[in-house]
Parts: C-alpha cells; sequence; structure tokens
C-alpha cells in the first residue's frame, strides 16, 4: 500500500448538504433556513453554493473541494469570515479554515467560529457593517501599494530614506515630490521631509 495521502473526492451539492446538517442545528436556532443556490463545474472543478437566510442577513457558503467561500452579509454589507471574525477581535481562536483532509472537518471548524457571531446571528448586525467598511480600506490600501510598487514609489521612497541619513535634504525634497502616492509615506517618512524642507528653506 502506498504510504502517499490519497485525495477524498466528494460530490459537491453531496457535500454541501452534509455540512450543513452540523452548521445546520445552530442556524436553524437563530431563525435561519438553508436555499440551495446553485452547483456547476468550472476550471477549478465542480462547485455547489447555497445560504442560510433570515430576512435580510444570509451567511453565504460555496463547497469546491472543501468549504471555500464563507461570507456574511447583513442588508447591503457583506463581508468574508476572516475579516469579520478579526474585526470582532477573536481570529487568534478560530479554526475555521482548517487544514484537515475530511471535507466535513471544515463546517465543524465552521460551527465553533460561529460561537463568536452572535451579533450577526442574533443581534443588530452592526459589526458586520464595521468588518464591511474595514475589509474595503484594507481592499484599497493594498491596491495603492501594488500601484505605488509598480510606478516605481517604493524605491523612491527608499532612496528617501537613504538620502535623509546621508544628510542630502534637496535629494529627499526631490524624491518627495516625485512621488505619485506621496499618502502611503509612513509618519517617520513623513517627518524626514518635514525636517529636510526645514533644513533647505524648501516649502
Amino acid at each position: 500500500m502506498s504510504s502517499e495521502k490519497r485525495k477524498i473526492t466528494v460530490d459537491p451539492k453531496e457535500a454541501l448538504f452534509e455540512g450543513v446538517k452540523i452548521v445546520g442545528p445552530l442556524m436553524a436556532s437563530n431563525g435561519f433556513t438553508f436555499h440551495f443556490r446553485d452547483e456547476g463545474s468550472g476550471s477549478g472543478g465542480k462547485f455547489a453554493s447555497g445560504e442560510f437566510v433570515r430576512k435580510d442577513r444570509r451567511l453565504e457558503l460555496h463547497f469546491r473541494h472543501s468549504l471555500g467561500l464563507v461570507r456574511y452579509h447583513v442588508r447591503k454589507a457583506s463581508v468574508s469570515h476572516e475579516a469579520y471574525m478579526r474585526e470582532l477581535g477573536v481570529w487568534a481562536q478560530c479554526r475555521y479554515p482548517g487544514f484537515s483532509d475530511n471535507p466535513m472537518d471544515a463546517f465543524h471548524d465552521l460551527a465553533h467560529d460561529l460561537q463568536f457571531a452572535g451579533d450577526f446571528l442574533s443581534g443588530r448586525g452592526e459589526s458586520v457593517g464595521r468588518a464591511f467598511a474595514m475589509e474595503k480600506i484594507d481592499a484599497s490600501s493594498r491596491k495603492a501599494e501594488h500601484m505605488a510598487d509598480w510606478v516605481g514609489d517604493t524605491r523612491k521612497r527608499d532612496e528617501l530614506r537613504s538620502c535623509f541619513r546621508r544628510g542630502l535634504y534637496d535629494d529627499v525634497g526631490k524624491l518627495a515630490r516625485a512621488l505619485k502616492y506621496p499618502n502611503l509615506m509612513t509618519q517617520s517618512e513623513q517627518k524626514m521631509v518635514e525636517i529636510a524642507r526645514k533644513r533647505t528653506g524648501a516649502r
């Protein structure tokens, strides 16, 4: 017998419904009902999706080879599992997503994490709105940082710090003015530019 692990293959729709049996009791006790939404096949293989729904809120679940996307919706706010748990300050205690070869373990891990989601399950859902806002900010920041690197701002900021350490204050000012995304400078870099401008008499 080969020592190599045999990959467990499952039918996504069947696995999703089996997983719903694990998460379902907690969701049902808070007034949610499960609705199967879709199944199909894409470049990554077969998939299935569904969601637990109660009035203006939904817990969205997608299954491919394992439980994948888990997303919370309250009215127009929508947030990923990780971002929501981070907003609640409990990410270090969370189990989902785990790394088990058994696809059902992911649903057990999610059921564990849902104990922290009281505001979503039975509260006003305001924490989902806060997490949604923070996730948007984080995404915008990552995009801006990527663009800053692409246009050469990261290199210019490295040069700016180097010039400041060597006392080349005119060059510090020139590099700062050349930045396409000056708002991404750290507080220490902003302070360097401020000092350099004072020492060169620049505005």
